[in-house]
């Protein structure tokens, strides 16, 4: 009869790891997402994840001594090299197989069944519980994320890409990725070289041919100089011109211009970009040499992937901002959603 009991403790103890997985399958604050998105399961369950370190508590305590008395009565009743034979499956099982392995029904459904009783008990031994909780976690270690350096973060992320349940876009994901490795360029990693550079003359007639030719040199901007190798006098912005502009270069050419080292950081060149508020920078070499340009845009497209928002232009008009948000009226008032099972705070 005692073995039958030992026996009992241990399937009881393996129990309680089946429940303990099953409640931790998920972190809380994605199970209590589930619970406000009225998932039945996830409802049950977060009454008793709410309690936070008291539910660990209470089934730690609940597994430590269901196992310890069912290894005493198994030492008592059997030769040490039977007891191990039974012993040492079941810990393995309980210890190393059942936490790494999925959530099945059966556990789901085990764990559904022991709920309301847990949550009753938790209900009275909650305050003890926590204390004593928050007493071992003052003299523990604060838990390590096990990430030391960027690769580990960008391998993270990649992992995350791959998770079944990621709700992250692969457009988010990348520009964290992004946003990781922007440290690794430099200016001149990102600049336009200058034999792509488009050049004008401030006397140079604006026309359509002018036009053509500016939009098929696939750039941005155009720079002004009387001559090739003379002082640099201004830039143009393409997107300044259309079939109806005239003039010359002179009229609509931008006077001012700013300077980067093809060296500088790209964090250095966007803190000149915000400095100035200037959209385009003449690159030059250690030599003072000039060897290309860079733009506000080619380092969003490298932070962002894109530069974001659609086509939209009519900023200046405040009837046409205003109808881009505009949305037909609702018929009816959306129903509120149901109650979610408040969380205890401790």
């Amino acid at each position: 009869m005692s073995l039958t009991y030992a026996l009992l403790l241990l399937l009881l103890a393996l129990g309680g790891v089946v429940v303990r997985k099953t409640y931790y399958a998920l972190p809380a604050h994605e199970l209590k997402r589930k619970a406000e998105s009225h998932d039945h399961v996830a409802v049950q369950l977060y009454r008793a994840v709410a309690y936070g370190s008291s539910l660990r508590s209470l089934l730690w305590l609940y597994i430590g001594f269901t196992s310890a008395a069912s290894l005493i009565l198994l030492a008592r009743l059997l030769p040490v090299w039977a007891g191990l034979l039974i012993v040492g499956p079941l810990l393995w099982a309980a210890f190393s197989w059942l936490p790494a392995s999925r959530t099945t029904r059966l556990g789901t459904r085990l764990t559904l069944l022991v709920t309301p009783p847990i949550v009753w008990l938790l209900n009275y031994l909650h305050p003890p519980l926590s204390r004593s909780a928050k007493v071992i976690q003052n003299r523990a270690k604060d838990a390590h994320t096990g990430l030391f350096e960027r690769g580990d973060l960008l391998a993270l992320i990649e992992q995350q890409q791959q998770q079944l349940d990621n709700r992250l876009s692969d457009e988010e994901l990348e520009i964290v990725k992004r946003a990781l490795s922007f440290s690794e360029y430099s200016v001149g990693d990102l600049l336009t070289p200058r034999k792509k550079v488009k050049t004008l003359k401030p006397s140079d007639t604006i026309g359509p041919i002018l036009i053509n030719e500016l939009h098929k040199s696939g750039g941005g901007y155009a720079l002004v100089r009387e001559k090739p190798k003379a002082e640099i006098l201004g830039s143009v912005a393409f997107s300044q011109l259309d079939l109806h502009s005239t003039g010359t270069v002179a009229g609509v050419m931008n006077t001012t211009v700013y300077y980067l080292h093809e060296m500088d950081s790209l964090s250095d060149a966007l803190h000149a970009f915000f400095v100035t508020n200037h959209p385009v920078f003449v690159v030059v070499n250690g030599f003072e040499e000039y060897v290309g340009i860079v733009t506000i845009q080619s380092i969003l497209k490298l932070l962002m992937g894109h530069v974001p928002g659609d086509d939209f232009d009519q900023y200046a008009n405040p009837v046409a901002v205003a109808a881009r948000h505009s949305k037909p009226a609702e018929s009816a008032e959306p129903e509120k959603p149901d109650e979610t099972p408040e969380e205890v705070v401790e």
